[in-house]
């Protein structure tokens, strides 16, 4: 038996063109799980700016890691669903159906890899999953009607508090927000471009009749 890994009901879209934001989802939640793991195991806060501004920023992001887990699944389920499913025929066709969910978190998952620098300290994780969330939900306006605890959060005022914590850094690190920024978006047009084809063996009736 696969678990989804959501402490509540994992919501599940029925449109295809409704699991890019699940997709979009599964790389937050994943993000911020990772990131909070670390800030966890190793009793670190991370400092944005002033006292209030770090307590506001990682508070928010904590409770959406937590509403997230309650709903939506992380990349850890999709793994494990594959590699289950090579050994398990019974759910090859679980694995089929979570396919599209799969394919558009793997594109964004790449995109991100070929830019992690060698030096975390050049790396901002949660700023790149407001970023992405920001661009996704309020510049793409893309419906979020399944998820609304995702309209509780006000991503232009945490994008804010990280580019005036930006400003104060010295010289040679300035450019980290502005690179959280850039990446943030070449993920979703990364996400955006690609397509899912159903059926992608399929050969239609029309093609059949004609040889």
């Amino acid at each position: 038996m696969i678990q989804d890994n959501c402490t509540k009901k994992r919501i599940k879209p029925r449109l295809l063109r409704d699991v890019k934001t699940e997709a979009l989802l599964v790389f937050a939640r994943t993000a911020l799980e990772r990131f909070f793991q670390r800030v966890d195991a190793n009793d670190w806060q991370p400092v944005v700016g002033t006292d209030d501004d770090t307590i506001y920023i990682y508070d928010t992001l904590r409770d959406l890691k937590d509403k997230l887990q309650e709903c939506v699944v992380n990349v850890d389920y999709l793994m494990n669903l594959v590699q289950s499913a090579k050994k398990h025929p019974e759910l090859v066709s679980l694995a089929k159906f979570e396919e599209p969910l799969i394919t558009y978190y793997d594109v964004m998952a790449k995109k991100v890899e070929v830019n992690v620098p060698t030096d975390q300290i050049w790396w901002i994780p949660e700023l790149i999953v407001v970023c992405t969330l920001s661009h996704w939900i309020l510049e793409e306006e893309k419906s979020i009607s399944l998820y609304p605890f995702l309209k509780d959060i006000d991503y232009n005022k945490l994008i804010e508090k990280f580019e005036i914590y930006g400003q104060s850094l010295e010289k040679d690190k300035k450019s980290i927000i502005i690179n959280m920024h850039k990446i943030s978006s070449e993920i979703i047009e990364k996400l955006q471009k690609t397509k899912y084809k159903v059926n992608k063996h399929r050969v239609s009736k029309t093609r059949k009749k004609k040889k």
